[in-house]
């Protein structure tokens, strides 16, 4: 299955950005694949300048991109993260929060953040959504940081 309502720009203006990816070790797995294609996607459109913070969990990631932003001075970052919806509220509490703060942070700084975070109800929509081969939402993330960049050229 492929996404195909999601078009990519033809192509970009300027390329020297230097791109922070946050991502988490929870479900790493799937993190793991996202954050695979997002890289290979920044390389093949000449991003060189990649900086990878990984944290515990996705309620890190706000932590993590806002040193990615101020510390690291990135231009922009990924926080990709994959919350399972599991017995509890605790998948309600932490995806609505996190992106909340990931939120606050692009306003704060003025600078783009992509929400890279998947909740999905089961392990089987993480794998579709993650994995390479199947809906590429890595890809995508990294096309998105990429557009919203050369939108301040």
């Amino acid at each position: 299955m492929s996404n195909s309502s999601f078009k990519y720009a033809k192509s970009l203006e300027k390329t020297d950005f230097k791109i922070g990816i946050a991502k988490s070790k929870w479900n790493d797995r799937y993190v793991d694949m996202l954050v695979d294609s997002s890289v290979l996607h920044l390389k093949q459109n000449n991003i060189k300048n990649i900086k990878i913070i990984e944290v515990p969990g996705t309620w890190e990631l706000v932590h993590a991109t806002n040193a990615l932003l101020e510390k690291y001075e990135c231009d922009g970052v990924i926080a990709i993260g994959v919350i399972i919806r599991g017995e509890t509220s605790h998948y309600d509490l932490i995806s609505q929060n996190v992106v909340s703060g990931l939120m606050n942070l692009t306003l704060k700084t003025s600078k783009p953040v992509t929400l890279g975070i998947l909740a999905t109800e089961n392990e089987a929509q993480a794998e579709e959504r993650s994995n390479p081969n199947k809906l590429n939402k890595g890809k995508e993330f990294a096309q998105t940081i990429l557009e919203v960049l050369n939108l301040y050229i």
